[in-house]
């Protein structure tokens, strides 16, 4: 690499030879490239022009660096240029248009105001040579404020040009990028070789494109398939200053389609996995027919491909190795610590750096805690509570106590339930006194997992559930005032409202105060107290609230769950009726107590339709729950009437009692309003789960009849739910022309969980026949093909694991 600058920049060229130094000690030998960096301080004494020596090393150079500040440069002693910087750059610009080498790179000091106000000789010819450079921008040019700048965008420079050099060697050392023997021969001398641009066979079609563009016409166009590997091949041809790739989708997939047609040099394929990549957030790029065509999963390239080229590149080989558990096997060029610690190198991308630590989540060894531990001591938002769970994992799977260590002293704010359950599966490992220190932790689903074994253990002490009581977390308050409570205490229903529901203040965008907000957690905690706290008293005093409580009826449905064969049949009765004669003999009650004059009976009155309902919905639940067969045609009656709210109850009486009568009602329930379902919380949300419990009802329900349940009309996520939920050997009894149709669905998610489904189910010759059929339709969707080519292409037990990771993580 040669270094350019006039003599303003000394600080600069010492931090270049800083960096490169450290590159050579850290990365050379991975990455199998030495730098070598020149400039007029190394050039050695000889005879003849100064400059003309310097030009010696200049014209060696694989790379050339010029940096500019506010001197031009002393004239080389030559009439043609009027600076060393100016003719070292005209130079190497010569050389590069005619043997496409050096690598040009521009790094430019900002000017200051007062400079600009006045600027002498040199720095006119700094200016203009700036104007000229931008208004060009045939060059990698860009400027940097100060030192700290400098550094970080000249090592960004020499990185990246040495990670490109690995790249285009892992390319042209492929045998498939190389034309048989006899072709070779037969060739002109002018066919590319295998470190041009252009494989043997891209070469070849175009030639064959360019002939057949010719004759095209309205009556004889071109072949779509053959546009979209044009397309493909001028995307791959690229240059510095014009190195974009512009394969879409569509191009994508025409180009897997006709996968039969062409032969595909590997430049090409490379491009083709590069797109794959790109797009596999999408879902709708075919990738894995790819990665196998170059041998890709026996070679373990993925783990290459994760530390070279643009950021969303590296995201989608991450992205790629997690979902398929690809591990990282010790190379000769690149060992798997070198390549790890490329993921975490300074001014790496932040989203690369978050999916290098999901996929260390699940993939990560020991050797690679140290690592993860520096990027996690960075402190940044973005990836702190992601390096933390990495390292929890990671230590998880060999030491249960260690990881809880762990946890206690990184204390992420954010941690996976799924990692806490892992954690936490056999807490007997685990004495109370490191369970109590758990309590202070920064994460409220810690807090709660914490609290809640210790109360289970009867082992929180009253101080610490007294301090609890003030915990922001109303799941955490609620378990330490049952603590209390359990020990003794006695708290009202008002005085538990005064603990479990905070009242807030929103401060609205205009900075006022907006009015109190509810708090949900809160009042779903205050919900679950009080039906325990009316459950625990005795039977008399529930008698006198009974018949005094018009808004809200806790003290009966507690008389009715203590003895249900007693009060069963009142019950029934007043939920058939809505309530309406029990609202009145309650209404008759409290104007005998305070008289039939006062406004409070009138706006008790008013109230009568809302309260109704939510007693109706209260009263419902608890028959609901009791799973007797014989209520099945009041449920029904109660749901047709369509102005009861939605509740789990429901869905899971029809499950058990219910026939294919009942599939409109579990439909229909969706659309039903939560505001009725009981202990709502942000933890425990309806939406969450209303379509999971519809899905497991009507596949009860339908079971006998999944073809028909599969048919019938249901919003687009109900259904995903379905064939989410679906056996797989169920699935495997399907007609052809239900997978189909389904595989043909509008929504997404549908074909992505019927294509998963069936990748699971049927063996790769199915996979195959159904993918020929399905690219052999009038339409198609890309997930589709992206998804049954993952089954088709990627080995049978990876894709078995993944497919089932998918659908895991998928479930609430």
């Amino acid at each position: 690499m040669f270094l350019a600058s006039p003599g303003d920049l000394s600080e600069e060229r010492k931090i270049a030879k800083t960096v490169v130094e450290d590159f050579n000690s850290q990365l050379a030998k991975a990455l199998g490239y030495q730098i070598e960096l020149v400039g007029w301080e190394d050039t050695l004494p000889g005879v003849g022009r100064p400059q003309a020596i310097i030009n010696r090393d200049l014209d060696g150079c694989d790379l050339f660096v010029g940096m500019l500040w506010k001197r031009w440069g002393t004239p080389p002693g030559t009439e043609a240029y009027t600076s060393g910087f100016e003719e070292e750059f005209q130079r190497s610009m010569t050389r590069n248009s005619k043997e496409g080498r050096p690598q040009i790179h521009l790094l430019l000091k900002d000017l200051d105001a007062a400079s600009l106000a006045d600027p002498g000789d040199h720095l006119k010819k700094v200016i203009e040579f700036k104007k000229h450079v931008f208004a060009e921008r045939k060059l990698l040019a860009g400027t940097f404020s100060d030192t700290r700048d400098f550094e970080s965008k000249f090592r960004k420079c020499i990185q990246g040009y040495v990670i490109e050099l690995t790249d285009k060697d892992n390319t042209s050392e492929s045998e498939k990028d190389k034309a048989p023997a006899l072709e070779a021969e037969t060739l002109p001398s002018s066919e590319p070789g295998p470190t041009t641009p252009l494989s043997v066979e891209g070469a070849k079609f175009l030639r064959t494109f360019l002939h057949t563009a010719e004759k095209a016409s309205e009556e004889h166009p071109l072949a779509a398939d053959d546009v979209a590997r044009f397309r493909l091949l001028s995307s791959i041809a690229a240059v510095h200053g014009n190195d974009q790739q512009s394969l879409g989708s569509h191009d994508a997939n025409l180009l897997y389609k006709a996968r039969n047609k062409f032969r595909f040099g590997r430049r090409e394929i490379n491009g083709l996995i590069d797109d794959g990549f790109a797009h596999l957030q999408h879902e709708n790029v075919p990738l894995w027919h790819w990665i196998a065509a170059v041998d890709g999963f026996k070679d373990n390239i993925l783990p290459i491909w994760s530390v070279v080229g643009t950021a969303e590149r590296r995201i989608g080989a991450l992205k790629a190795m997690r979902l398929i558990s690809e591990p990282i096997f010790e190379k000769e060029q690149i060992g798997r610590q070198t390549l790890v610690s490329l993921w975490f190198v300074k001014d790496v991308d932040t989203a690369v750096r978050l999916a290098a630590l999901e996929y260390l989540s699940e993939c990560g060894q020991q050797a690679d805690l140290p690592l993860i531990k520096k990027e996690f001591d960075r402190n940044e938002t973005p990836t702190s509570s992601a390096a933390a769970n990495a390292i929890i994992c990671i230590t998880l799977r060999d030491d249960r106590r260690a990881a809880l260590e762990a946890l206690y002293a990184m204390q992420p704010s954010i941690v996976e339930q799924e990692l806490l359950n892992a954690l936490f599966c056999n807490d007997t490992e685990f004495e109370n006194e490191i369970l109590a220190r758990g309590l202070n932790h920064s994460s409220a689903l810690v807090r709660t997992k914490v609290v809640k074994l210790l109360r289970k253990r009867h082992a929180l002490a009253f101080s610490v559930a007294e301090s609890l009581l003030n915990d922001s977390s109303a799941e955490v308050r609620f378990e330490a005032l049952q603590a209390l409570v359990s020990g003794g205490r006695n708290y009202s229903i008002d005085q538990a409202k005064d603990v479990l529901v905070r009242k807030g203040r929103a401060t609205t965008a205009s900075g006022f105060l907006a009015m109190s907000q509810t708090d949900r957690d809160g009042e779903a905690m205050l919900e679950r107290y009080a039906e325990q706290h009316f459950d625990s008293l005795p039977s008399s005093e529930l008698e006198e609230k009974a018949t005094r409580a018009i808004f809200d009826q806790n003290a009966y449905f507690a008389l009715v769950r203590r003895d249900i064969r007693l009060r069963g049949d009142d019950l029934r009765k007043a939920v058939d009726n809505d309530f309406v004669d029990r609202f009145e003999l309650l209404l008759q009650e409290m104007a005998n107590q305070y008289g039939t004059q006062t406004d409070l009976i009138e706006k008790t009155r008013s109230l009568a339709q809302y309260l109704r309902s939510k007693f109706t919905r209260e009263g419902l639940d608890i028959i609901c729950g009791r799973l007797d067969p014989t209520d099945l045609p009041l449920v029904r009656s109660k749901l047709e009437s369509n102005h009861m709210s939605h509740s789990a109850e429901d869905l899971r009486y029809l499950a058990k009692f219910g026939q294919w009568r009942d599939i409109p009602l579990v439909i229909a329930s969706i659309e039903r309003p939560d505001n009725g379902r009981k202990y709502t919380s942000l933890f425990s949300t309806v939406s969450s789960t209303k379509y999971v419990d519809a899905a497991h009802t009507l596949l009860a329900l339908g079971k006998h009849r999944l073809a028909d349940l599969l048919a019938t009309p249901m919003p687009a996520n109900l259904l995903a739910h379905i064939i989410l939920f679906m056996p797989a050997k169920a699935f495997h009894g399907l007609d052809e022309s239900v997978i189909h149709s389904l595989i043909q669905s509008e929504d997404e998610n549908v074909r992505k969980w019927a294509a998963l489904k069936f990748v699971r189910a049927f063996p790769r010759r199915k996979v195959k026949q159904l993918l020929d059929n399905y690219l052999a339709a009038n339409q198609f969707y890309y997930n589709v093909i992206h998804w049954l080519d993952f089954g088709l292409s990627a080995p049978r037990d990876r894709v078995l694991r993944a497919a089932l990771k998918l659908m895991t993580e998928a479930k609430p």
